[in-house]
């Protein structure tokens, strides 16, 4: 099950992705991209993928000598390559012989300038006159085809060049490229029509085609067989552009290897039988954190939840856990000193925002959230499929009180099951008590001074017994009379059970 938006959002996957990314090529981030958007559930294909990226990590000059090749591909398409020859189908076709015909006006000019000078500049610039605009219409409506063949052009000589990379294993990465440069080779005949220049900037011999190709119309009359071919030869074009991106982001997932302190590989029970859910986690940190506190988490089927002060560690807890699951399922790469689990589908209901456009509160964006995962719960209790992991940070926090910890219990009861493990944080620590026996509780805590506050971030067993927020009032420098009108209101609830009604 691919990541849903909610969830991408919530781990704060563009920033991972982010950290990840050392691509060279547009090829290679549209693959890493796709990995990480996509948690695989199949066994071999993980094992496949960490193959290939500790054959990249074995040999950096290898390596670099790959990153090369590929980065000589550039990056000067708007969207992919797939999406713009699906376009490129419906694309009418048109015919070339006004452009023919403008060529031909062009070599006729040319030759009248040795014939007659004087009727030869009259026609050479009455030529110019034609065929620039001409040149420029059709180059507009063409422009982004134009732009994908380029790039297809220069991905197939990356492509050779990689193939010239001495390799002692034939990985099937170079078998898939290799039979798709035998296969495309027509595609890219009179390349160099297209390719070269650009911009009118560059080189003498760069500057001299783009000139050549708007007197000329060059690249214009070649568009119709170029369209033609790379239709033909679509399947190729896209396999060699996927083998080609996979080896460039199995490449940076090699280089982000290296850059951390500690990771492992992920040891994962892929069958998808009755089993019940398992995940356990020993020196797990956050990916994005430099030098992150790490933790030890260990569940069967059931659920954890999560108590603590404001800015303790929970929600980061709960984003570290979610991020070891998609990146041991995704690029073979756990930030952690191990990680044994079921494989997961992974969904998550942390960073709910409302949409002020479509007119949905927080409260109904937050239920929508909410009832996917618990929708995805019940679907894989119903087909006996891969279980579920999820995340709730502050379960339906938009409503009141009463309401909120009455329908935050019986939907954090819902999501747990021989098939799916919750992890749920929360400053309700009512419900510690009332999920008893479907929850284990954990919580974090902070030591507080006047003036400061200080988080361990350390993972603890059993509910929070701290509260820190009229503190953290004081610290910010908030009214001294403000500050402890609050804490005496506090008190009194506490004692009493009930509010008391503010005095002037």
């Amino acid at each position: 099950m691919r990541l849903s938006a909610q969830t991408w959002h919530d781990l704060d996957m563009d920033r991972v992705y982010d950290r990840i990314n050392n691509c060279a090529s547009p090829a290679g981030e549209q693959k890493l991209r796709e990995l990480l958007r996509d948690p695989s559930l199949d066994e071999k294909e993980i094992a496949r993928r960490d193959a290939l990226i500790r054959h990249f990590d074995s040999d950096e000059e290898k390596s670099l000598r790959y990153s090369r090749a590929l980065s000589e591909i550039g990056n000067d398409i708007s969207r992919p390559v797939s999406e713009t020859l699906i376009q490129l189908e419906s694309q009418k076709k048109e015919s070339v012989l006004t452009h023919v015909l403008c060529a031909l006006l062009a070599c006729f000019s040319i030759a009248m300038i040795f014939i007659q000078p004087t009727v030869g500049l009259v026609v050479f610039l009455a030529a110019l006159a034609v065929n620039i605009p001409l040149y420029f219409k059709r180059r507009d409506e063409i422009g982004e085809y134009s732009a994908c063949y380029s790039h297809i052009v220069r991905s197939y000589r990356a492509s050779v060049r990689i193939l010239s990379v001495d390799d002692d294993e034939d990985l099937d990465f170079r078998k898939v490229i290799r039979e798709a440069v035998r296969a495309i080779r027509p595609v890219t005949r009179f390349g160099f029509l297209v390719t070269a220049g650009r911009g009118l900037t560059g080189g003498f011999f760069n500057m001299f085609l783009d000139y050549v190709r708007i007197f000329f119309h060059a690249d214009l009359i070649r568009f119709n067989s170029m369209q033609k071919r790379m239709l033909e030869h679509k399947d190729d074009i896209l396999k060699m552009y996927d083998a080609l991106g996979e080896a460039d982001a199995f490449i940076a997932v090699a280089s982000y290897r290296r850059s951390l302190n500690e990771w492992c590989r992920p040891d994962l029970a892929m069958s998808s039988d009755s089993s019940d859910a398992y995940l356990r986690i020993e020196g797990m940190g956050h990916p994005l954190l430099k030098d992150p506190v790490t933790n030890d988490i260990e569940v069967s089927a059931g659920g954890i939840l999560i108590t603590g002060s404001n800015a303790s560690g929970k929600s980061t807890f709960l984003r570290s856990v979610g991020l070891c699951a998609v990146l041991g399922q995704s690029i073979a790469t756990v930030c952690a000193k191990s990680y044994r689990a079921s494989a997961f589908h992974i969904i998550s209901a942390m960073s709910v925002s409302d949409d002020l456009i479509s007119g949905s509160s927080y409260f109904m964006a937050e239920i929508k959230a909410t009832k996917d995962i618990l929708d995805a719960v019940r679907k894989t209790e119903d087909e006996g499929s891969y279980p579920v992991l999820c995340f709730v940070d502050e379960v339906l926090k938009g409503t009141n009180t009463i309401e909120r910890i009455a329908a935050s219990t019986e939907v954090l009861k819902g999501l747990t099951g021989r098939r799916a493990i919750c992890f749920a944080a929360t400053h309700d620590t009512e419900l510690t008590g009332m999920l008893k026996g479907y929850y284990e509780n954990y919580h974090f805590e902070e030591e507080m001074t006047d003036a400061d506050t200080h988080f361990s971030y350390r993972l603890l067993e059993g509910p929070s017994s701290t509260r820190n927020a009229i503190k953290l009032l004081k610290i910010m420098g908030y009214d001294d009379e403000m500050v402890s009108a609050a804490e005496k209101s506090a008190r009194d609830y506490e004692e009493s059970g009930r509010w008391i009604p503010a005095s002037r």
